[in-house]
């Protein structure tokens, strides 16, 4: 007779289902089976003890079946269900759901387990595939998940860490990490499973604060933050992981350091141009407020010449990212209008030196008076006459070493002083010393104007 449950079970034979009943008495290893459980099993004959029975099931699962039953002998439970593989005499493998109820003496011990088998090859088969699909779909998760370029990461938050020392902040830590997450943040393997306040204790405090507060509402952030600690910049977006109140916090993240470093330098070059542009147009209206003073008529062409001159030296300026110019480049430059081939009119001397923008500008327009004057009075007047130009950097033991340069001119008319000061001294001797820190001095002798500056090296060079 079938207990309540396995006449349960034989209900399903109306549908189908594949099942076979048994008992067998322990005490004196007695088996009974039905002629259906024979036809699971594909033999002519039921098993005559449970060793023979044993023989029916798969090799891979009969020491588990063994030990199952083993132990469901031993205990006080009043019934058992179990699954194995049985290998049928025609070769065919079977999956069998086995359940039975447990009949014991008055001493507790068994005398009778009356049960059924279900072939449940077919549904087996079903999860098997099922479980195959959630392998497959874990494994392209896995793919996708470590191949993501921007980091990621889920954390445990812990809000309440009371109990933890004397520390009650909140506090988190990474439970799950991507290749990028390491590589983007610098953190070691080391970190995963360590809270961050121990183990990470420089890191900054609102990232506690961003990822508790995600914890707590429930409600996803996107922000951008420095870490001092890590020496990036992160743009962030982090959201509950599952459901609100669950302490766990997905963050995607990307190191935007040379974004960040990228915005800095234009913001610095930015202000730089709008810099030098308060000083140009200073210089400017220096320009023009000198060359009207001058006064007579011609003020156009000498104020054109002059702005000329300023946007050549500007001109060599950019050409170098307004680092450095080159001395002989920027005489030759500006001698350039006044003299066709400067290498026969004027001589350069002296070693390769780099100046800086505030003496590239002062120097270029006292260079443009000077040819301007030995153009109209001076050594290019005529056809005899030549410029040398030189310089040397004197070192003498000091912190000061200077920048020593003469613009000297021959075979021109008799030079005489000028009877008055005007826009040409001013460039050639005031905004030098202004812009240089150095010192001007004019000579002018009768064979040849004579002009030397002498200025400290950090100020003008590069």
């Amino acid at each position: 007779m079938l207990t309540a449950t396995t006449a349960a079970l034989a209900q399903d034979l109306a549908t189908g289902v594949q099942i076979g009943t048994y008992e067998w008495r322990p005490e004196v290893d007695q088996v009974i089976w039905s002629a259906e459980l024979m036809r699971i099993y594909g033999v002519q004959q039921a098993p005559r003890s449970e060793n023979e029975f044993g023989a029916l099931i798969h090799p891979e699962d009969r020491l588990r079946v063994e030990a199952e039953t083993a132990s469901y002998l031993s205990s006080d439970l009043a019934s058992y269900s179990h699954s194995f593989r049985i290998l049928r005499p025609d070769g065919s493998v079977r999956v069998i759901l086995d359940r039975a109820a447990i009949d014991r003496d008055d001493a507790g011990r068994v005398v009778l387990m009356r049960g059924v088998n279900i072939d449940v090859t077919e549904e087996s088969h079903l999860l098997y595939t099922v479980d195959d699909r959630l392998r497959a779909s874990e494994q392209r998760y896995r793919k996708l998940f470590e191949a993501i370029d921007s980091g990621f990461c889920v954390v445990e938050v812990r809000l309440d860490a009371a109990g933890e020392g004397t520390d009650t902040r909140t506090d988190y830590r990474v439970v799950e990490a991507n290749p990028a997450f390491f590589a983007s943040t610098g953190f070691p393997p080391a970190i995963m499973g360590a809270w961050l306040r121990k183990a990470a204790p420089g890191l900054e405090e609102h990232w506690f604060e961003s990822y508790g507060g995600v914890a707590r509402t429930g409600r996803p952030i996107r922000f951008e933050n420095h870490s001092e600690f890590l020496g990036r910049w992160f743009d962030v977006y982090a959201f509950p992981f599952e459901d609100p109140g669950d302490p766990r916090v997905a963050i995607l993240f990307t190191d935007i350091s040379e974004r960040k470093r990228q915005e800095e330098r234009t913001q610095l070059l930015v202000d730089e141009v709008n810099h030098r542009s308060k000083n140009t147009l200073g210089m400017v209206l220096a320009i023009a407020r000198l060359s009207a003073d001058s006064g007579g008529p011609g003020f156009l062409d000498r104020f054109g010449a002059r702005l000329r001159a300023l946007s050549a030296s500007h001109d060599l300026l950019v050409r170098d990212q307004w680092r450095r110019v080159d001395l002989a480049n920027l005489i030759q430059t500006q001698l350039s209008p006044f003299v066709d081939r400067t290498g026969q009119r004027v001589k350069l001397d002296g070693p390769p030196l780099e100046l800086n923008d505030l003496a590239t500008k002062a120097l270029g327009m006292a260079f443009h008076e000077l040819a301007s004057n030995a153009a109209k009075y001076g050594a290019l007047s005529n056809d005899a006459g030549h410029i040398a130009v030189s310089w040397t950097v004197e070192d003498d033991g000091t912190a000061r070493p200077q920048m020593k340069l003469v613009w000297l001119e021959k075979d021109g008319p008799p030079v005489a002083a000028p009877t008055r000061k005007g826009f040409g001294t001013t460039v050639t001797t005031q905004m030098v010393e202004s812009d240089t820190n150095g010192t001007v001095g004019i000579d002018y002798a009768p064979e040849g104007l004579a002009w030397r500056v002498s200025c400290p090296t950090h100020e003008v060079l590069a």
